[in-house]
């Protein structure tokens, strides 16, 4: 069995998540770091667009508990599997769903990222219908 705990995931996910110290996200990623899935095109950059996120998802979510079930790495790349607790701010309801997160490294923080949790799972959970977006046709 792998030692997850040294990992710079493991201590990412322990320190900005499980601990909510927000300040360990200067301190473990650059300020230009991108995370692709996280990250919207039209909002903010680099680390104040996952502060965004982060503090949007804290709203909505109390009690949030990131797992590091694995990692697996080499080079300058890092990527762990996890699994989500968290409980639903507004309805009192726990979801627990899996995810993946790919990292780049550059002098020992995250450079880049690429997030891909299970959001359908977590919204279904708690009761929400979601249905594809509507396709404009296109004239021609």
């Amino acid at each position: 069995m792998r030692d997850v705990t040294t990992t710079l995931c493991h201590r990412w996910f322990q320190e900005v998540w499980n601990n909510n110290h927000e300040q360990a996200i200067d301190e473990l990623a650059n300020h230009d770091c991108f995370a692709h899935g996280i990250n919207s095109a039209d909002g903010p950059k680099g680390i104040e667009g996952f502060k965004a996120f982060y503090n949007n998802f804290r709203d909505q979510f109390h009690d949030i508990h990131i797992e590091v079930l694995d990692v697996i790495s080499q080079d300058n790349m890092e990527c762990a599997h996890t699994e989500v607790t968290a409980v639903h701010a507004e309805t009192g309801k726990q979801v627990k769903f899996s995810g993946l997160c790919m990292v780049r490294t550059e002098d020992g923080k995250i450079a880049e990222a690429w997030n891909h949790f299970d959001f359908l799972n977590m919204y279904q959970q708690l009761g929400q219908v979601l249905t594809p977006l509507e396709k404009t046709p296109v004239a021609g």
